[in-house]
């Protein structure tokens, strides 16, 4: 072929010019949405969080004034789910009493249950800060802290929304077996607050078959179930999507309802009215807890969970322990340095336990 001066035509310039970005748009559309599953269930990051030893990678200031139990449990179909057990450290003649309230962590999106050490701690260690009464309180307090599949040394088989679902209900049930007279708070993170809500909303505790068809839903150990605290939830991933791309000159804003797994929070707290699921009979109880500043999730998100709840009968609210707390000048992940979230969070288990 020789060379030649024709210059090219306008319609050929125009082809390029408009089908080389909408070709690169298109192909960055297909691979987030092929991929979506990894950009939600961040197991990998940060580097090495699914390799992390407890007696090897924690810093020793971590587990100063308390005590870390590894727990391997079992969840469906050959899944193996990983955590860690936690509590105050005590004289040895009262080391080994049963802890009177068990907080069952659900996490973020990311890392595994070795990252939260500091959390748990500033809420069993006795510290200047703490009250006398607090003392009292994290003394009979544990912490259980287990991850889904493809978290930390859990199974790492793909997650979705189904089996992460089913995962963190053999994690309920793991705890309310280890310690069957404790009353239970459950205790969302983030994705793990969207996870708390839609798990509570298909268990019951009360054995009818016209709740649900799947008795693997239904345990009268359930009612043991007394707390529910979300921190920083979102409503739902497709509402997440918009967020995190809010131009609507990009594609990505228009992807949300191509969400595999929506983790609907939203929706299933505004069902939750009228029905009979152990959100139902926790969401007038139920503490939810915004950062003044957070940077990733909208606390307007929070806010909806709260008023889905909070508007539906306010003098049916005001008997519960219900509240919404704003974390003052608090970020997405350190709301727990501050002592506003310490006072709110000890002051909440303490009426949890107090209650009958």
């Amino acid at each position: 072929m020789q060379p030649t001066t024709d210059r090219p035509s306008l319609w050929l310039a125009l082809s390029v010019v408009t089908g080389l970005p909408i070709l690169l748009w298109a192909y960055k559309s297909t691979m987030v949405y092929i991929f979506q599953r990894k950009i939600i269930y961040m197991g990998y990051a940060p580097p090495g969080a699914r390799s992390e030893e407890l007696e090897k990678d924690v810093p020793t200031r971590y587990l100063k004034g308390i005590r870390c139990e590894e727990i391997t449990l079992r969840s469906q179909k050959n899944v193996t789910l990983s955590g860690i057990i936690v509590r105050r450290s005590l004289a040895t003649e009262t080391q080994d009493q049963p802890p009177e309230t068990v907080i069952v962590y659900f996490q973020g999106n990311a890392g595994n249950p070795l990252h939260r050490l500091p959390v748990f701690q500033t809420l069993l260690r006795p510290s200047q800060f703490h009250h006398k009464s607090t003392h009292t309180e994290s003394e009979h307090l544990a912490i259980v802290a287990a991850v889904p599949r493809s978290y930390w040394k859990s199974t790492r088989r793909a997650p979705t929304q189904k089996s992460i679902l089913s995962d963190y209900l053999q994690i309920l049930k793991y705890t309310l077996t280890r310690f069957p007279d404790a009353r239970i708070i459950v205790y969302g993170h983030s994705l793990g607050a969207s996870v708390a809500v839609c798990l509570l909303s298909q268990l019951y505790d009360k054995i009818d078959r016209t709740f649900t068809k799947d008795p693997d839903h239904e345990d009268a150990r359930f009612a043991n179930i007394r707390g529910l605290v979300l921190e920083n939830p979102f409503s739902s991933i497709p509402e997440m999507t918009k967020v995190l791309y809010p131009d609507r000159w990009t594609p990505y804003h228009y992807m949300a309802p191509l969400a595999w797994d929506k983790w609907d929070a939203l929706s299933a707290m505004r069902k939750a009215r009228g029905e009979i699921s152990i959100l139902s009979r926790l969401r007038r109880n139920m503490m939810v807890i915004v950062s003044e500043k957070d940077e990733l999730v909208p606390k307007t998100m929070g806010e909806e969970l709260w008023e889905a709840v909070s508007n539906d009968a306010d003098e049916e609210n005001s008997k519960g322990l219900g509240r919404k707390v704003v974390i003052r000048d608090a970020l997405h992940e350190d709301a727990w340095i501050h002592r506003q979230w310490l006072k709110e969070m000890m002051r909440y288990i303490a009426e949890v336990h107090r209650r009958p």
